[in-house]
């Protein structure tokens, strides 16, 4: 083991290797990986060639680590998982196959998704370094678990549509700004504006902890129309600058009708805010049902001068629809694409063919969730527009976020 991973374990911890259970329907290969399994340190190793003798194994006790072969001759890996999933297993899960990487990422994505913890898919055959740094990096897992446990916090989804009311009323709720930069020259294009509760109890919760909440309580609107308020404010006052933008995020379900996108062009005008500058990200909820009274929506809101953005593309069950029938002239692409596309070359694929077919509507492509220089890199060369993550900045007030305007412009 190399130093450095010596140095993350307390120096009194012994490293507990896991008990693993090895799944491979060729038998040279089952033989070779349960060597790598032994001469890295496993206590105890267990293999077999058949599914039928895998779902035994799996049904007769709890392991450490489960090497799962997709290719088995009776059953294949993907029922494998699902027992594994029914039983719910905390094994750290290697999925192996001689099939095309689209097909193990698949698998991964489905072991995820239903529950297992997937610490790599991998094709055959497996190289020895890489079965040892998987060992390491459990036994180092395993080593910390006591370190990193911390008491559970009260759930805080559970909230009332009083206290829902009472937020928005006192101002609890405020926006946050996620800046957004231009690809090629590094511009600040302008930010999209994120909720965030400053809730009594002293934290700052994220969407994800209170829009169930709003979801529940059959009121999306209200915040929606808080937080378009909240941007026409913010603009007005500060004199954003000309040409910067501000995106605020609407579910398709809130925007329902061409009224609505008309209140929105009356609340602008009141504010006396240029519609150019705002840019509505329509979210990708709703479903098919929403789509027919989304391109009036969005024909209604482009007419009166806004820019229209269909949010997380190809993250929805109707995208392309959306696209074809509604005059959106910004496509924002979302994190989990581009994790893919890290990590796989079909993903990033179609991350090409979406930025390609932005470009060839004329419409501006917007990156989420670039967090360092390859991301950066990576969205360059395929031809987007925008970008906004980490690299850039994380969420942030709207005094820190006019700080950051002043330090963009003195740059």
């Amino acid at each position: 083991m190399n130093a450095q991973i010596r140095n993350v374990l307390p120096a009194t911890v012994a490293l507990p290797v896991p008990s693993a259970l090895v799944v491979d329907a060729n038998e040279l290969h089952l033989a070779s990986v349960m060597k790598m399994l032994a001469r890295a340190g496993a206590d105890r190793v267990k293999g077999v060639h058949a599914g039928a003798v895998g779902i035994d194994a799996l049904r007769g006790e709890d392991w450490g680590m489960v090497f799962v072969d997709l290719d088995l001759p009776d059953v294949t890996g993907m029922q494998l998982i699902d027992l594994l999933a029914d039983r719910g297993s905390k094994a750290a899960v290697v999925i192996m196959s001689n099939h095309p990487c689209r097909i193990l990422h698949a698998a991964s994505c489905h072991a995820t998704a239903r529950g297992l913890n997937v610490v790599a898919a991998l094709r055959k055959p497996l190289d020895a370094m890489l079965v040892q740094d998987l060992l390491e990096e459990q036994a180092i897992r395993a080593a910390q678990a006591p370190q990193a446990a911390r008491p559970e916090e009260p759930s805080m989804h559970g909230f009332s549509a009083e206290e829902l009311r009472r937020a928005l009323l006192s101002h609890q709720i405020k926006p946050y700004f996620q800046p957004q930069h231009d690809v090629l020259t590094g511009a600040l294009r302008g930010a999209e504006v994120l909720a965030r509760w400053h809730h009594p109890s002293g934290r700052v919760l994220g969407p994800h902890a209170f829009l169930p909440a709003f979801e529940r309580a059959g009121m999306m609107d209200c915040l929606t129309q808080y937080m378009l308020s909240s941007a026409f404010e913010v603009m007005a006052m500060d004199g954003h600058g000309a040409g910067r933008v501000v995106a605020v995020n609407v579910p398709a379900s809130v925007a329902c009708s061409v009224q609505w996108a008309q209140s929105v062009a009356d609340l602008a005008q009141v504010a006396g805010v240029d519609p150019s500058q705002l840019i509505i990200e329509i979210t990708e909820d709703g479903g098919a049902a929403c789509n027919a009274a989304l391109s009036g929506v969005v024909a209604q809101l482009r007419l009166r001068g806004f820019q229209c953005a269909i949010d997380d593309f190809g993250t929805g069950d109707s995208s392309l629809d959306r696209l074809m029938r509604a005059p959106f002239n910004e496509i924002k692409i979302n994190r989990g694409m581009i994790m893919q596309a890290r990590e796989h070359v079909h993903a990033r694929s179609v991350l090409a063919s979406i930025i390609a077919m932005g470009r060839q509507l004329v419409a501006t492509v917007v990156a989420e969730g670039i967090e360092d220089q390859e991301d950066l890199a990576m969205v360059r060369n395929l031809g987007c527009h925008v970008t906004q993550g980490y690299l850039h900045a994380r969420p942030m007030s709207r005094a820190a976020y006019m700080r950051y305007v002043l330090r963009s412009d003195n740059a």
